[in-house]
């Protein structure tokens, strides 16, 4: 019976630590979102394109006065391994809006995705492209995005900080003649 008394007890504390690792990296990862944020939104040489990668901001129509904004990063040049990404609509203001979570890739989560020219095998995690989307009441927005990644050497990492615009124009329907 006290064996039993031990190891009951051993895997309580088991699981206590195991739940408090999963908080701190929680938090850890948290902080990091938050670090890339502000450098977002504070970074002021941004790129408009990347000679890695394409880029663009791609806005729809979903609701009255509502709009959802792709940025869709696709069609890689070089390889890039575990990819991170964060959009942000750049509102002019150095402040991050805690109030609403910017969509994100690879910081927050364990969803690690590598790209490749020419190669997709999802089974491997090599993805054709990642689109990261968020929704906004506006009809234009500019959008700040990181993007960062490890090159084949597997030792280096690489970011690029990027400003994306786009404007929803409705589309002209023609009758059919």
């Amino acid at each position: 019976m006290k064996k039993i008394a031990v190891i009951l007890l051993a895997l309580l504390l088991l699981a206590g630590c195991n739940k408090n690792n999963t908080r701190q990296l929680d938090e850890e990862r948290f902080e990091t979102y938050k670090i890339l944020y502000k450098n977002i939104l504070t970074e002021e040489n941004k790129l408009t394109k990347s000679q890695n990668y394409d880029i663009e901001l791609v806005v729809n129509k979903i609701g009255d006065d509502l709009y959802r904004y792709d940025v869709i990063i696709d069609n890689p040049r070089v390889v890039m391994y575990a990819v991170k990404a964060l959009a942000v609509v750049d509102d002019l203001s150095d402040e991050i809006n805690t109030e609403i979570m910017m969509p994100s890739i690879g910081i927050l989560d364990e969803n690690r995705k590598n790209m490749m020219p020419y190669f997709v095998n999802t089974e491997k995690e090599f993805v054709d492209g990642i689109i990261l989307s968020l929704t906004t009441n506006s009809p234009q927005a500019r959008v700040g995005v990181m993007v960062e990644y490890i090159d084949s050497s597997r030792i280096n990492s690489n970011r690029e900080y990027l400003t994306l615009y786009a404007a929803y124009t409705p589309e002209e329907v023609t009758p059919n003649e």
